[in-house]
């Protein structure tokens, strides 16, 4: 079946319950259903780029970063409304009144003055690190529920000042952070840190997936990767062709696309295979490439 293509360069895919929303790389929204069908159009609410971003039920949250006017904003918009652009570049920076630009369409929006990352759905709420700040998690509504301190694993300030966490997800030790030097904090649910730990990997952590039957995939910046079937324990590194941007778990079998590969590991058995272009995210094994094209995963 032919399928559009989203229109834009893509950076990720967040899915939820039976929609998707595609993030482009210059700030660029769409959402799609199960079918990979466009619901409604392309979007721009706000003229900077998305860093991170998570859905909520019916909401989708994401951060925008200005680097170039040191802001930082956290919205969320309403899934089921239509959104609609926002102003442009040249408006923001030839506004006199910057802080009161929002992205387009939200049903709120925060002026930051830190950098919000990792933010990740747990449990219907959000999670979400503020570099220099500390560890969050708020309501859908962005009623704060709880606040901790970012975990110092590092003797070395250079190191922990440069190390930010990644993502966060809920397990059954409790809701586990990890950070791009591998760093790990486990939280209780009300936000009291029950252990830390140091995962020792040879290349910084771009992000990772837990399944509760598969355990752990965390994905590296170069050519390897890593997997634990619990996170207490030392985790194995496998080699691969080169940085993995997404992967999902399916009938305990990991799959993943990335630079310019599809792959799979079943048992401990990697197989891989070449893609002329670059795989950014997988729905239902169909792959979307940074081209903005829809591919069947090669493996």
């Amino acid at each position: 079946m032919k399928r559009l293509d989203v229109g834009f360069p893509p950076l990720k895919i967040d899915s939820g319950k039976n929609i998707h929303v595609v993030t482009g790389v210059s700030g660029e929204l769409i959402k799609l259903n199960n079918d990979l069908e466009a619901i409604g159009d392309i979007s721009k609410p706000f003229p900077s780029s998305i860093i991170s971003s998570a859905i909520l039920g019916d909401k989708w949250i994401g951060a925008w970063v200005e680097g170039e006017l040191r802001q930082a904003r956290m919205a969320a918009l309403d899934i089921t409304n239509e959104w609609q652009d926002g102003v442009s570049k040249a408006e923001l920076r030839n506004s006199n009144r910057k802080s009161q630009l929002h992205p387009e369409s939200n049903s709120w929006s925060q002026l930051l003055d830190t950098i919000p990352t990792a933010l990740s759905e747990i449990g219907g709420d959000l999670c979400f690190s503020s570099s220099g700040k500390g560890i969050y998690k708020i309501n859908s509504d962005s009623k704060e529920i709880w606040r901790a301190e970012i975990p110092k694993w590092w003797s070395d300030k250079k190191i922990e000042n440069q190390d930010l966490i990644v993502g966060f997800v809920q397990t059954k030790e409790g809701i586990v952070s990890i950070s791009q030097a591998g760093g790990v904090a486990i939280f209780d649910a009300n936000g009291v840190l029950i252990q830390t730990k140091i995962i020792n990997l040879p290349e910084i952590i771009t992000g990772f997936t837990y399944d509760e039957k598969n355990g752990w995939f965390i994905k590296l910046n170069g050519k390897c990767f890593a997997t634990i079937e619990s996170i207490q324990e030392k985790p194995k590194i496998h080699r691969t062709i080169g940085p993995i941007y997404h992967v999902i778990s399916e009938n305990g079998t990991w799959k993943w696309t990335g630079w310019r590969h599809d792959g799979m590991m079943n048992e401990g058995v990697i197989i891989t295979k070449s893609r002329p272009d670059i795989g950014v995210g997988i729905i239902d094994n169909i792959v979307l490439t940074n081209n903005g094209k829809w591919d069947e995963l090669r493996i």
